[in-house]
């Protein structure tokens, strides 16, 4: 009797997964016969930004994208910092002279990266396939910001 109960259930269980394997393979081959329902090969933006220009998506965009480098206060020392060698340097945003009349500079190296290093040092990438031009500028205007709300250093 168990091994009928067994063998029944076994049944019942392939002939579930048969079901739903067929009805799966019918579905999918819909899909990829139809060239709208195909996936993008390029992932959406995670940050859905528009074209607005502020501070506060600055912020976000930065902690996102910068703050392993910079460091959430801008200061160089982010989670990264040990990795760096001696003699790379990585700005210290919270001072004002970094940012003052820089806006050009700041979203060419954004746009552009820096490449000072021969490889394999760490250099900062480029983000001008990454980050939208408003994203760019919003992350400058988040920079202007960082020597008011970053906090005193201790000593």
């Amino acid at each position: 009797m168990r091994t009928q109960c067994a063998l029944f259930g076994i049944l019942v269980v392939s002939a579930t997964l048969t079901a739903t394997s067929a009805f799966s393979q019918e579905s999918s081959e819909e899909k990829l016969n139809s060239f709208q329902s195909m996936p993008s090969p390029v992932p959406p933006s995670y940050l859905k930004t528009g074209e607005e220009v502020s501070t506060e998506i600055g912020r976000a965009v930065y902690i996102e994208n910068c703050s392993v480098c910079h460091g959430l206060f801008g200061r160089g020392y982010g989670p990264r910092f040990s990795t760096r060698l001696d003699f790379q340097y990585i700005p210290d945003f919270s001072q004002t002279y970094m940012t003052d009349g820089r806006d050009d500079a700041l979203m060419e190296a954004i746009r552009e990266g820096l490449h000072r290093l021969e490889a394999p040092s760490i250099t900062m990438p480029q983000f001008k396939y990454i980050l939208s031009q408003p994203d760019i500028e919003s992350v400058v205007e988040y920079l202007k910001i960082l020597p008011e709300i970053a906090p005193p250093l201790l000593e």
